[in-house]
């Protein structure tokens, strides 16, 4: 890691270097910045490819311990399915055998002769219902108008 660390930095400050050198000659002090920031950024750089590859890393195991937590919980049903399939094997023969001897010794049970008539279960039969007829909305009675006077008296006739 160190030594890709290095030849980084080697490569960051000859590519500065070169641009550098093309506009001039350079002082110690500009040459000593140059190897600090090349470090720096080397550093950075490292750091980012080792989380990168730590993350790469981490999400594959997770894949690789869902694999086999998936394949670990499969066995167990597969055990735990074939387990109750001999117990329903076995309940299935024992039932069998114990269904034909109640049959060979199953008492005969006789109804009873009740003095009172059993009463009918059948309900009494509705009477089919009648079909809706419209109904027509009513028509709008008009007021009576109340007249402003009252009306006069008919005159009666003098004989």
């Amino acid at each position: 890691m160190k030594a890709e660390k290095k030849s980084l930095v080697n490569d960051i400050m000859s590519a500065i270097e070169a641009k550098i050198g093309e506009a001039g000659e350079q002082t110690k002090k500009a040459k000593k910045a140059i190897e600090k920031t090349a470090s720096k950024l080397a550093k950075k750089l490292d750091k980012l490819t080792h989380k990168a590859a730590k993350k790469a890393e981490k999400k594959s195991d997770k894949v690789t311990k869902k694999a086999t937590d998936k394949a670990k919980k499969d066995a167990e049903k597969k055990a735990k399915n074939e387990a109750k399939a001999a117990k329903n094997a076995k309940r299935t023969k024992s039932g069998k055998s114990k269904a034909a001897a109640s049959e060979t010794i199953k008492p005969v049970i006789l109804p009873k002769a009740d003095s009172v008539a059993p009463k009918t279960a059948t309900p009494a039969a509705k009477p089919a219902p009648k079909p809706a007829t419209p109904v027509a909305p009513k028509a709008a009675v008009p007021k009576p108008s109340t007249p402003a006077k009252p009306a006069e008296p008919a005159p009666a006739s003098a004989e």
